[in-house]
Parts: structure tokens; sequence; C-alpha cells
């Protein structure tokens, strides 16, 4: 299973989101944080805005926000609404599969399920944990 780079700055747009709870993030911010141009992350949020896995807010400090709670936003869920062809790659070739062809299939399979129990509240806690941990080191050692 190969995830696109649009899908890898998208999960990464969505972990700034989550950071910034609950104040909206403007794309001209974020795509100067993420170092990629404005027209392709409006490309990524069009799907995760179809996905409702974003919504945006209108006015001054307007942005987007995340359209579900961090509990219920998955890797997975990212990955899905940003890959197109994650979801028909299922559903293709009714031919004969070759062994290594199965057993690829059955890895990505895997793969997939596993980034399905990833949600972005467990990436944030995580990451919060690391950084307390971090300062807490650096703190000790002066």
């Amino acid at each position: 299973m190969t995830i696109s780079s649009r899908a890898h700055y998208a999960i990464k747009a969505m972990l700034n989101l989550a950071f910034q709870i609950p104040n909206p993030v403007s794309l001209t911010a974020l795509a100067k944080k993420l170092d990629i141009s404005l027209s392709y992350l409006e490309q990524i949020f069009a799907l995760l805005r179809r996905h409702h896995l974003v919504k945006g807010v209108r006015g001054p400090g307007g942005g987007y926000v995340l359209g579900k709670p961090t509990e219920i936003i998955t890797v997975a869920d990212i990955v899905t609404a940003i890959d197109v062809n994650r979801k028909t790659a299922a559903t293709a070739s009714t031919q004969p599969q070759t062994a290594t062809m199965m057993a690829w299939g059955l890895l990505e399979n895997k793969i997939f399920n596993h980034l399905d129990g990833i949600t972005l509240a467990a990436l944030h806690e995580e990451t919060a944990e690391r950084i307390n941990v971090t300062d807490s080191s650096i703190h000790a050692a002066a």
C-alpha cells in the first residue's frame, strides 16, 4: 500500500487543525507551514470537505476546523478521502490472482486496518506526551 504525497499533506494538515482546536486555521497560513502551494492545498481541502472531515468558518479570523471530533477521525478516513484509488483498488480485478498478488492485497488490507485504528486524538495525545517528556528531560539536564 502506498500513501500518496497528497494524502501525506492531508494527514499533516489535519494534524495541524487538531493542534489548533478550537481556532480556525487559514489555508494560506497552513500552506506556508506545510511548504506547499495554496492551490494544491485547496484541492486537498475540497476532498476533505466532501467527506465532512473539515468545515469552513467564515468571517474575520475564519479558516478551517475539523468536521468531526478527533476521537472519530482516523488516518484511514483521511487516506480514503484523498486517495480515490484506494477505494477502487479493493473492488478492482475479478481475475484470478497469483499467490504473491493475493498476499500483497492481504498486506495492504492489514496496513489499512491498522491505519483505521489510529485516531487524530491518539496522535495528538502521544505527541503531547512526547513533547512533555522532551521538555522535562531538557529542563532536568539544565
